[in-house]
């Protein structure tokens, strides 16, 4: 996630990554954060565009869903990742 952060000049999300989760803005953001990375990581495998090493890091997306999904719920934000999951 810092990789896409970094990549896309998200420095708002890099912050809630270095820092943590604290409103529900932060959880929002973060939230709608994960799909725009998805988004890139699909262009930068139709591009051919090495990431970490490997070209389609599409298999990592369910991994980060749990991981952020877990996380949020335990901020007390877990139906703010719900929603912006039905959304997009």
């Amino acid at each position: 996630m810092l990789h896409y952060a970094k990549q896309l000049g998200a420095q708002d999300v890099e912050r809630i990554l270095d820092a943590g989760v604290d409103t529900s803005a932060d959880a929002e953001r973060l939230s709608k954060f994960v799909w725009t990375m998805a988004d890139q990581m699909a262009v930068d495998s139709r591009a051919n565009t090495p990431v970490m090493g490997r070209v389609d890091n599409s298999d990592m997306l369910p991994d980060v869903d749990y991981e952020v999904a877990l996380y949020l719920s335990k901020r007390g934000y877990g139906d703010i990742w719900d929603r912006v999951c039905d959304e997009s």
